[in-house]
């Protein structure tokens, strides 16, 4: 899934700010570094930055697509080399639990595989009471 690309809303409203400025002089200096050429400098800086953040962003999603790909590859190629060693050597052999197989012998079943007959217990039927209806007492 493709991480979210950045926008910011403080640089389009700076955008605008400036527009808004430049219409009232477009060398307006308050002094102390509070002029339109250094509004407009830091405006560009920011979106510099936004931009390389952003491409970034798009270069992490290829990374991480690639990363996805090799771990599917490698997994595959996992499961089909324990198979392998199964069909070569056997499913209770010890090279296939060396490899990583549960051997089948050794296989612990849960009570919820065990047989139906084993495992089924009756069900308990309530109680009557004398034509009550939901336990209130009638007389």
């Amino acid at each position: 899934m493709a991480r979210r690309k950045r926008n910011s809303p403080t640089l389009e409203k700076a955008n605008r700010r400036l527009e808004s400025l430049r219409s009232i002089s477009t060398t307006l200096d308050f002094g102390d570094g509070l002029s339109i050429a250094a509004y407009e400098t830091a405006i560009n800086d920011m979106k510099s930055k936004l931009a390389a953040y952003n491409t970034a962003l798009s270069a992490v999603d290829s990374l991480a697509d690639a990363v996805n790909q090799a771990e599917q590859a490698v997994q595959t190629m996992s499961e089909k080399m324990l198979l392998c060693v199964g069909g070569r050597y056997g499913r209770t052999s010890k090279e296939y639990g060396m490899a990583g197989g549960s051997r089948r012998y050794r296989r612990r079943w849960s009570a919820s595989e065990s047989s139906p007959a084993l495992s089924h217990q009756p069900e308990l039927q309530p109680e009557s009471t004398n034509g009550s209806a939901n336990g209130a007492i009638s007389n």
